[in-house]
């Protein structure tokens, strides 16, 4: 028998008691209640922080130093250009060795790198030349580093959390950028107000990440080793090329998988410019300062986080509708932006684009690793890194000589036509390849239960019901 409120009505509906209302949003959380993970996660917020702060400042400081926007987009290119030719290999790497210990190695070379970014410019000496050089350095790092990430949360959860897991690492990044940008506009506003230069601001908050790299170091040093799980190795491993071509053959032959990354990687080109078009519509545009500047930032990481929280809590969710409708809705908001003239409509369509951004992006990680074995998993996702990261540049640069030819309105809406385009292009490739035979996993279960107490419950209902 079920206790209702006092005083309610006979022909009422009990209330929920507090632990059901609940449920979802601790269901939400389930992957953190693994030690292994939750040292990673905590780790992953700290330390993106600080890279979202030095994100933010790189572009206000190419400006700073006399920069153009086609230099902007090079600097995208020096970052991220390395994924497209090593990325793939990072993921071959992955799926051989310890990935934990080369998480340790990569993340202790990109604190290097921003430790030598502080340096040069606390002293003074910066010049743009030596910005690009150190993005390029950071991109030679990412290449290897982001492959392993991708893969090494998947072995730090039961296969059964892993949705939950992905959505869970989303929130960490757009925690990160709802803190990150708004800190380090605030630090360059008030290091111009102080000192006079943009570059003392800057350089306090490179400092600050280079600290905060302190923080996933520290995760993972503390994690037990023992309860990571590892795929068993062949006595002889295959050659790199060889081990690298059935990784892309997976990847080609799996229909959700290969249209998945079409999807990526078109919307990535072409929609997801903000670093290089944010700055120049925030001066250029808007009119703003710095901590306007950092605002729109963290308005965007505040409706990515609300998305990545959305789908945390969601217990099953249709990839294809979340995916398209997501990209759909994206590329109509970027038409938007590009019309908006004051920060009060701007940055509420800002939030909404970083919104459904993340139910697309979440969703197309979380459907590309349901769709993949253990054993290919670095492999592919480090063609995920690749196609993502690695279409920043070729993107970076179309921005940039689109902003600097027609204005950056018009380069936000040439990449909203673009995105709209390849919506198109997938949705047809996704209708035939569904009419030749099966696509694969299309709906995500990110209950918290194991599948197996799922039947069992299952089972009891007509039992029950008898």
């Amino acid at each position: 028998m079920t206790d209702s409120a006092p005083g309610a009505r006979p022909d009422q509906p009990p209330s929920l008691p507090l632990r059901a209302a609940l449920g979802g949003l601790k269901r939400g959380f389930a992957a953190l209640s693994v030690r292994n993970y939750r040292l990673y996660w905590w780790g992953q917020v700290v330390s993106l922080i600080g890279t979202w702060m030095q994100q933010v400042s790189l572009p206000w400081l190419i400006l700073a130093l006399g920069g153009s926007p086609i230099q902007l987009g090079f600097v995208a290119v020096l970052q991220f250009g390395p994924a497209l030719f090593l990325a793939p290999f990072g993921g071959v790497i992955a799926d051989r060795i310890d990935k934990r210990n080369a998480l340790i190695a990569s993340q202790l070379a990109a604190s290097l790198q921003a430790f030598v970014l502080f340096i040069i410019i606390a002293t003074g000496v910066v010049e743009i030349w030596m910005v690009m050089t150190m993005a390029f350095v950071l991109g030679l790092v990412n290449a290897v580093d982001m492959p392993m990430r991708q893969a090494l949360a998947a072995d730090l959860v039961p296969r059964h959390l892993l949705p939950n897991a992905i959505a869970l690492n989303s929130m960490a990044f757009n925690s990160a950028r709802v803190i990150g940008p708004a800190l380090a506009g605030v630090i360059i506003a008030i290091g111009t107000g102080v000192t006079g230069s943009t570059i003392a601001g800057v350089a306090i908050n490179l400092g600050i990440n280079t600290l905060t790299y302190a923080g996933v170091l520290t995760g993972l040093l503390r994690m037990n080793p023992r309860e990571i799980r590892r795929m068993e190795r062949p006595e002889q491993h295959p050659p790199v090329l060889e081990s690298l071509r059935e990784g892309f053959w997976y990847a080609v032959r799996t229909p959700l998988v290969l249209w998945c990354l079409v999807l990526l990687g078109g919307i990535a080109a072409f929609g997801f410019n903000f670093q290089i078009l944010l700055p120049l519509f925030a001066t250029g545009i808007l009119d703003l300062d710095a901590d306007g500047y950092g605002a729109l930032f963290a308005a965007m990481g505040i409706g990515s986080l609300a998305g990545s929280l959305t789908l945390a809590v969601m217990q099953r969710r249709r990839a294809i509708p979340l995916m398209l409708g997501g990209g759909i809705v994206f590329s109509v908001l970027l038409v938007a932006i590009a019309a908006s003239r004051n920060i009060l409509l701007a940055a509420p369509l800002i939030l909404a684009a970083g919104y459904f951004s993340m139910l697309m992006i979440n969703t197309i990680n979380a459907t590309v690793q349901a769709n993949v074995t253990d054993a290919l998993r670095g492999r592919v996702m480090s063609f995920y890194v690749t196609v993502f990261a690695g279409s920043a540049p070729l993107g970076g640069l179309f921005a940039g000589f689109v902003a600097e030819t027609w204005g950056t309105p018009a380069a936000f809406m040439t990449g909203a036509v673009l995105s709209l385009v390849t919506v198109g292009i997938v949705a047809l490739g996704l209708r035939w390849a569904g009419r030749r035979g099966s696509l694969g996993v299309t709906t995500l279960d990110t209950s918290s239960e194991r599948p197996d107490r799922r039947r069992r419950a299952a089972d009891a209902r007509p039992s029950a019901a008898r």
